[in-house]
């Protein structure tokens, strides 16, 4: 696509705000107006507008496509954490409100061909990295995936039932859930930050694998020290993606 429609600022329309943890939301979104869907690749991220009355723009952020290619031809959905006075306000978003999208952008997707990935989403960073699972999941695809999810407590780890549900259908998908703060009485996930124990008992094979990450940015620092530890060379086979 011409970078310059890239820039483009499309009026899309609030559908619906569903509340996926106490401060994580999925914001679904629809072109205004009868206008057709954009088209984009798993992984990639979306400049949101929130307008003034008089349509011009209050404010601008980037926000990661949390929904799937394969689903999204009418609509699409963003996985917002609330952080700042711009998240706050999105949302109280109401369906049928109007905001303002640019995009898609980005080079954070799944290597084409890639028969194995690992994957480590850090709180809100979980938003590209559902995208990428919920694509290859609704085609059923061999690719083995393997999700590393950490979160303070169970009920901030947004998608959980959906992540639980997912690995009940495909069996290619296996969800690692992390907590890193207070666990309940009959968890059977795993508990602490993520480790080089955790991380090679749940992978058992370095060598052919390709691996994604997005979260804060002392996760990622602490993912690309497991990683060399085990002899992955980062810079050819880890994509990172940043949240600033």
């Amino acid at each position: 696509m011409d970078p310059k429609l890239l820039m483009v600022m499309r009026r899309f329309c609030v559908k619906e705000i569903k509340w996926e943890s106490p401060n994580i939301f999925t914001l679904r979104l629809a072109p205004d107006g009868g206008e057709p869907m954009f088209s984009f690749v798993a992984g990639q991220w979306v400049h949101l507008s929130l307008l003034n009355p008089d349509g011009t723009a209050w404010g601008r952020a980037a926000f990661s496509v949390a929904s799937a290619p394969d689903e999204s031809g009418e609509q699409f959905e963003l996985g917002i954490k609330v952080y700042g006075e711009f998240t706050k306000r999105a949302s109280q978003l109401v369906p049928g409100d109007i905001v303002g999208i640019q995009g898609p952008f980005g080079v954070f997707v799944v290597p084409e061909g890639a028969s194995s990935i690992i994957l480590f989403a850090g709180g809100i960073g979980i938003s590209p990295l559902r995208s990428m699972i919920r694509s290859l999941w609704l085609r059923r695809a061999p690719t083995q995936v393997t999700l590393f999810y950490s979160n303070k407590t169970i009920a901030e780890t947004a998608y959980f039932e959906e992540f639980i549900k997912m690995a009940k259908e495909w069996p290619a998908f296996h969800p690692v859930f992390l907590l890193t703060s207070q666990a309940p009485a009959n968890w059977d996930g795993e508990t602490g930050r993520l480790n080089q124990e955790i991380l090679k008992h749940h992978v058992s094979d370095f060598s052919q694998q390709f691996f994604l990450m997005c979260g804060p940015d002392g996760f990622m620092d602490t993912i690309k020290g497991l990683l060399e530890k085990e002899g992955v060379d980062i810079k050819k086979r880890l994509k990172k993606e940043s949240f600033g």
